[in-house]
């Protein structure tokens, strides 16, 4: 089983849309998918069956960032003296993402998609997705992977992996509280492995390995800094435990998550990289067969 495993990292995840339209322009089928955060949305699209050109031009439909400062719920909320769950909402992406997502469920996906949250509650990754249980039960209980199934509509596990803690409100499903899926699992390839993976095909969206306090640095520059290296280093330490065949796609982030003016860019950047893989990803494909 060939699966594409999609990272978060805001706009830049629209890279595995063209991650998508160069496997199929190299022929190389895709079993399954799985995605953490933004990927978890780009991975859903496509295991709907949507093309990568019509999901290419849906993202650069997004002129601008469509989450929203949460006005209304920060005046209500300090009427009573209190912060809000989240700084903003959603509630413009899910407009947007209307005429693509509909109000499909997991009965309705073409391809099978895990999707990873992070539940507060269990102090855990929850993956969601199509399945009785996953197959590699030995990799889940030496990474912490708690299974959720389809136990929650597809929309709300993925409203619950995009969930990113402070800027949007929790999701709360199955008695826990869920939060966005890159906190614990940014690029979920032992997910991949967990559900029986043979053969996994990656495009990992990550900081720059180096990082310098800007001249005019201030606490939100550490805050930054110092939650992007704590997902990344999460993220090596998860897929030194994967010993299955695995293409790294890496793409370096630069100038922050919400460059919506780049989209084309970034899909195409995706599609250039997974071609220079071409090779290896071939290979591992004759491997498997």
């Amino acid at each position: 089983m060939t699966v594409l495993v999609l990272s978060g990292g805001g706009i830049w995840a629209v890279a595995g849309i063209g991650a998508a339209a160069a496997l199929r322009d190299m022929d190389v089928a895709v079993d399954a998918y799985v995605g953490s955060s933004a990927g978890a949305l780009v991975g859903v699209l496509l295991a709907l069956g949507h093309t990568p050109e019509t999901l290419a031009d849906a993202a650069q439909a997004l002129k601008s960032s469509p989450v929203r400062p949460a006005w209304q719920a920060w005046a209500a909320s300090l009427v009573h003296a209190k912060l809000p769950l989240g700084l903003a909402t959603p509630a413009r992406l899910w407009e947007r993402l209307a005429g693509v997502l509909h109000d499909r469920e997991w009965a309705d996906l073409e391809t099978p998609v895990w999707i990873v949250a992070t539940s507060l509650s269990q102090r855990q990754a929850m993956v969601f997705g199509p399945g009785e249980e996953p197959v590699r039960t030995d990799l889940g209980s030496r990474m912490h992977l708690g299974w959720g199934g389809t136990s929650i509509p597809l929309k709300t596990a993925l409203r619950a992996s995009t969930a990113v803690p402070g800027l949007l409100a929790p999701v709360s499903a199955l008695g826990q509280v869920l939060v966005d899926g890159g906190v614990v699992d940014d690029y979920p390839v032992d997910v991949a492995a967990w559900m029986g993976a043979t053969h996994i095909i990656g495009v990992w969206v990550d900081e720059s390995p180096r990082w310098t306090l800007p001249r005019s640095g201030h606490l939100g520059h550490l805050m930054s800094a110092s939650l992007s290296t704590m997902i990344r280093e999460l993220s090596v330490v998860r897929q030194r435990q994967v010993t299955i065949p695995r293409v790294d796609i890496r793409i370096e982030m630069e100038n922050g998550h919400r460059v919506f003016h780049r989209t084309a860019e970034i899909v195409e950047r995706g599609y250039h990289l997974t071609r220079d893989h071409g090779r290896e990803i071939l290979e591992g494909q004759d491997r498997r067969a």
